[in-house]
């Protein structure tokens, strides 16, 4: 009988596969997506995952055995495998990272399960929950249309104004595809979205729909892991760690508020975006994806425009409620008077005070947590900055403390400036925290809540604070962009965006598009039922083309403007973007690494590549950073480009140097 081998990827940073041959007490039961335990370096006990099986015996040394293998209920399908493989390949990431990111640690990990629940594994969908509602005449058109046009595409895009009546064609579609007895993934952004959509969606589908997400506890996440694998769980509530799940019969996935950055894993690697990554794992198990939003990334627009992808739209609100009336306030004609309350314009105020008048709610948006931006010296000018990161600290009054939002460090305020001796600091810009501490002074009587990163720290917070919104219990709620997009209040008629100005202004590509994105989106939380809502944006800028498209929701003149700029200077979706990030302690081995690094590709890829430049951050945790980007045409091969990219780091990484290089590969940054 000849050997037998396997070839196996190891929860490291490090290039392929592993070989190891296979004990004859396990060849019967072993097979691809096996997890099993072999010997790694130090390791006696490493978990890796089986990706292939071969009579190949390896050259040039004698490989080990494996020692044990996992229960069969903790292995993965071959859909799942390809899915990690696809994932490693595409984003430039180590298969063994990615395996990292989907398979849970074994403790969390099902195992065997009982016979019963094996004899029950698949049971069909009984449709005995509450069925859905009817679709009014402007929903059942959008819900055949969708149906027609995914007998002939992958993916459709459903561009649906907010509060159009999105949600209830996904309950119809969920239903249609459970009805057919496949499973279903049902994506959003944000955990704290799944509180609401998760109450709506048990009402309709009962215990065939679970939900999962980062803060799930490990038994929970266990329990969902195990009943998506046997087929109990039919439908997941989920974010973007969802896509991991090890479903065996996946038919539709609905991928909600499309154009969300959140979709966007940055650190640790794979920075995978899970919006595309959901298309490919549709494809990979022969079904559909849905991307629905009311305000479409600007790639998905193109892709719809261009035919690739079936488009769907929803341009009224259900039941012909009015949008909300849009108001800008100009933040430049305050007199002296008005600073004591410069935060808030008289007709932000006015609002405000109408509003909770009538009973009714309010949410005030400010994109920035914290209390202020920074501390300064008025004598002298000097900023108290992160000592490992090129960031001024953020004050957090609640805790007496600065703050450094990239390393988490934190520091006392310093008594007088260490540099001239002056005790008169002052604070400049303004976050939730000290909007939060204003508004209770202005509004008294007003029940006010915050919520932000700071405040939504423990697993039940978020849902605590949407339920109290939801049950009237708060009349003013602050917040960050969690509280800008999916939400639905019934009582909610006003709200207030800050500080426009600081989103349209920020030094980045996309700034125009998610300026657009997120004022749109939080202007839909208003007025969503009888009473017509009112938006207030303050800015200084109140002519600026992004407020103007704003005030009269006119999305497609965005995309239109938008995309032609992006046509001219060649940026997505008209090129594909990698951005190499290199990083080092020292300055002087940095300035030398990245520069070779950059050559190195230029020599084969030439006047694609842009720099090596600093970012807008240039230390983060002590680390320099520089980075470079390689901008892909439709002259060039993305995946020949990759294979360029990929030699040339390597090669980097290997030449002699002091201290420690880091290379990483951000493959569409967002």
């Amino acid at each position: 009988m000849k050997n037998l081998y396997a070839d196996i990827i190891i929860p490291v940073a490090v290039t392929g596969s592993y070989t190891y041959e296979i004990p004859p007490e396990m060849r019967g039961a072993l097979r691809r997506g096996s997890l099993v335990k072999v010997n790694f370096g130090q390791s006696r006990n490493a978990t890796g995952l089986v990706i292939s099986i071969h009579e190949n015996q390896p050259e040039g040394f004698v490989p080990k055995e494996i020692t044990a293998m996992l229960p069969e209920a903790a292995s993965v399908n071959d859909r799942l495998a390809d899915f990690i493989l696809w994932i490693s390949d595409y984003y430039m990431a180590y298969p063994g990272e990615v395996m990292k990111a989907a398979i849970p640690s074994p403790d969390i990990l099902p195992g065997e399960p009982s016979a019963r629940k094996r004899r029950s594994s698949k049971p069909a969908f009984s449709g005995e929950i509450i069925m859905p509602a009817s679709l009014n005449e402007v929903q059942s058109a959008a819900y055949e249309s969708i149906l027609k046009q995914f007998r002939e595409k992958e993916t459709v895009l459903l561009h649906g104004v907010t509060s159009s009546g999105k949600t209830e064609i996904y309950i119809h579609l969920i239903q249609e595809q459970l009805s057919e007895g496949r499973q279903v993934l049902y994506m959003l952004p944000e955990i704290a979205l799944t509180t609401q959509i998760i109450e709506r969606l048990q009402r309709h589908f009962g215990a065939s729909i679970g939900v999962f997400h980062s803060r799930l506890t490990p038994a929970m996440r266990r329990e969902v892991w195990s009943k998506v694998s046997n087929g109990t769980l039919r439908a997941v509530l989920g974010v973007r760690s969802s896509l991991f799940l090890p479903f065996s019969d996946l038919g539709l996935i609905i991928v909600d508020e499309e154009h969300d950055s959140s979709y966007k894993q940055y650190d640790p690697s794979p920075r995978y975006h899970a919006r595309d990554a959901a298309m490919m794992l549709s494809r990979i198990n022969g079904g559909r994806t849905l991307l629905g939003s009311a305000t479409p990334s600007l790639e998905s627009w193109h892709n719809a425009s261009a035919g690739r992808y079936g488009f769907v739209e929803l341009l009224t609100r259900y039941g012909d409620v009015m949008m909300p009336e849009m108001i800008v306030a100009d933040t430049r004609s305050f007199g002296k008077k008005a600073r004591v309350t410069s935060h808030f314009t008289p007709r932000l105020l006015e609002a405000i005070g109408e509003a909770l008048g009538r009973e009714e709610q309010v949410i005030l948006f400010q994109n920035r947590r914290g209390f202020s931006h920074y501390l300064m010296c008025p004598d002298c000018g000097w900023v108290p900055g992160c000592t490992n990161c090129s960031v001024s600290y953020t004050y957090h009054k609640s805790i007496g403390k600065m703050v450094c939002h990239y390393c988490g460090r934190s520091t006392r305020l310093p008594e007088a400036c260490p540099e001239c001796g002056s005790e008169a600091l002052i604070t400049r810009g303004f976050g939730t925290e000290k909007i939060e501490e204003e508004i209770r002074l202005l509004f008294p009587s007003a029940r006010v809540a915050r919520m932000d990163q700071d405040t939504t720290r423990r697993r039940s917070a978020s849902s605590e604070i949407l339920s109290e919104f939801a049950a009237g219990a708060t009349d003013i709620l602050i917040g960050t962009q969690m509280i800008s997009k999916g939400l639905d209040f019934e009582r909610l008629t006003v709200v207030g965006i800050l500080d426009a100005d600081n989103m349209m202004h920020f030094p980045d590509f996309r700034a125009f598009e998610r300026s657009f994105q997120l004022m749109e989106q939080v202007s839909g939380r208003a007025g969503r039922r009888t009473r017509r809502g009112k938006v207030i944006i303050q800015t200084a800028d109140p002519s600026h083309i992004i407020l103007r498209q704003v005030l009269k929701h006119d999305y497609k003149s965005m995309c239109s403007s938008q995309l032609e700029e992006r046509s001219l200077f060649g940026y997505p979706p008209f090129t594909k973007i990698i951005r190499l990030s290199v990083r080092h302690r020292d300055l002087e081995e940095l300035n030398v690494s990245a520069a070779r690094l950059a050559k190195s590709l230029r020599r084969q890829l030439g006047s694609h590549i842009l720099g090596p430049e600093f970012p807008v951050i240039m230390q983060v945790q002590r680390w320099y950073i520089k980075t470079i980007m390689i901008k892909i045409d439709s002259s060039l091969s993305p995946s020949k480009v990759k294979d360029v990219v990929r030699r040339a780091m390597e090669n980097e990484l290997r030449m002699p140097r002091k201290g420690f290089l880091r290379i990483h590969a951000d493959v569409d940054p967002q």
